[in-house]
């Protein structure tokens, strides 16, 4: 059998890929911070030991050929299993993990959260940070399946299965709200769920992609506007395009400015319990900053003290 006298390597692969994104040989090269002929000579001797004609030079610019193609995507493969592996040797050698994706609940204000940020980069700049939104079953559907590390105020309401460590947060009540020019506003007396029915129900909508979705808000309206965040929902009630439950302290300062009306309901909205979780057995420094943080009293009293302003 005969051996094969060249492998390509981990710095061919990246070169490859790096002239795929950019489109050109000399904007790889600038990526690159080389010349663009330093590119050229590389490109000719790894065809040459390859035995590949990597590149169809027949037009103005260089384009892949079929083999070339394959071979850069079979390649991107291996760049992604040795960037997993540089990540793992990082977070072996320091005990930070390289990267942290948190996801946040729409209960939760960010400013106090963004707060944190400031210290945890001061602390482990090394470590890249994604912070993210999601709504009722969509914290828990992101911690499950990987998409996120850990979620800052996850509805208790439901349980999600084994496999996660969680602690409580904070508790908020609920009201139901619409604009004092909404026709609900002038109804006397307790608003029978039928009544209700009649009109719009505004709701954020569940982020969740695979779990079930969680029995909030006005179930029984026919009519329904689906928004992406609580501040969308409370435009539209400003705005009177339907009826929406609000946490009591976003609806109070709106009551006291004469903005909205708040109804007697026969079936009010039930408090609902937010947590902090994780997976259960991580090990990171840096997800154990977040959760020594996030569950100080310091911070959830900065927490409870944002809501209320």
């Amino acid at each position: 059998m005969t051996k094969r006298l060249q492998r390509i390597s981990l710095e061919s692969l990246r070169l490859l890929d790096a002239i795929e994104r950019q489109g050109s040989f000399s904007n790889a090269a600038q990526e690159l911070c080389v010349v663009t002929s330093s590119i050229t000579h590389a490109i000719r001797n790894l065809e040459e030991n390859l035995g590949l004609t990597l590149f169809d030079r027949s037009g103005q610019r260089a384009r892949f050929t079929t083999k070339g193609r394959t071979l850069l995507e079979s390649g991107r493969h291996l760049l992604a299993r040795a960037d997993a592996f540089d990540d793992e040797v990082q977070s072996i050698a320091t005990g930070w993990e390289p990267r942290l994706t948190i996801t946040v609940d729409q209960v939760v204000p960010m400013s106090p959260l963004m707060q944190q940020v400031q210290h945890f980069l001061e602390v482990a700049p090394q470590t890249s940070l994604n912070i993210r939104r999601e709504a009722a079953a969509g914290s828990w559907d992101a911690l499950a399946s990987g998409r996120a590390d850990l979620i800052v105020g996850a509805p208790v309401a439901v349980h999600f299965g084994e496999g996660f460590e969680s602690t409580l947060m904070f508790e908020t009540s609920y009201v139901l709200a619409v604009s004092v020019k909404h026709p609900l506003a002038f109804l006397q007396g307790p608003v029978s769920n039928d009544q209700l029915a009649l009109h719009r129900a505004i709701l954020v909508g569940d982020t969740t992609r695979a779990m079930p979705l969680l029995p909030y808000g006005l179930q029984e309206n026919r009519q329904r506007l689906s928004v992406p965040d609580t501040a969308a929902k409370l435009d539209a009630i400003l705005m009177g395009l339907g009826c929406g439950f609000l946490s009591t302290h976003v609806a109070s300062p709106l009551v006291r400015k004469g903005l909205i009306t708040l109804l007697d309901v026969k079936t009010p909205r039930p408090p609902s319990q937010s947590s902090l979780a994780w997976r259960s057995g991580e090990t990171g420094r840096a997800l154990k900053w977040w959760v020594e943080r996030l569950t100080s009293k310091a911070f959830i009293d900065a927490l409870l003290n944002d809501r209320e302003s």
